[in-house]
């Protein structure tokens, strides 16, 4: 079912308000806090383990945005930022992309590669590399952080 959403933020924040109410279904409380990006490593290993092979490519997508939309959400909050669809670099689709001192995130490419490429794509380690680059250069030259 397609909604429809007055803005890019609009729709970034129903997105990230889904997975805490998929997160509760798992068992997990999600609360926009820094380490609520533990718990959520936690829901992508349990899903990892159960992950159904007959899953559609738009299922996926559609998970890799709500995912997506809540780790961008953490960060934003805690950093700020504005929400946009953009272009990937490099590729030919747009995707929501946050844009945070200076630099652009691309939180559901990030969550579909923890999804399909497995736990070195740990989605706690790459925030805490977001949160040491932003803390370090809070207004930095636009960058991709993938």
């Amino acid at each position: 079912m397609t909604q429809t959403h007055v803005s890019v933020d609009a729709m970034a924040a129903a997105y990230a308000a889904q997975a805490v109410s998929a997160a509760r279904e798992c068992g997990a409380d999600l609360d926009y806090s820094e380490n609520s990006l533990k718990e959520l490593e936690g829901i992508f290993s349990r899903l990892e383990q159960r992950r159904d092979s007959s899953s559609t490519q738009e299922e996926l997508d559609e998970t890799c945005k709500m995912w997506g939309s809540y780790l961008g959400e953490v960060v934003r909050r805690r950093f700020g930022g504005a929400w946009s669809i953009e272009t990937y670099p490099g590729k030919r689709f747009a995707t929501l992309t946050l844009s945070v001192g200076g630099s652009k995130l691309f939180p559901s490419i990030k969550v579909h590669r923890r999804l399909t490429g497995g736990e070195s794509d740990n989605v706690w380690e790459f925030y805490k590399m977001v949160k040491a680059r932003l803390e370090a250069s809070p207004q930095a030259g636009s960058t991709s952080i993938q």
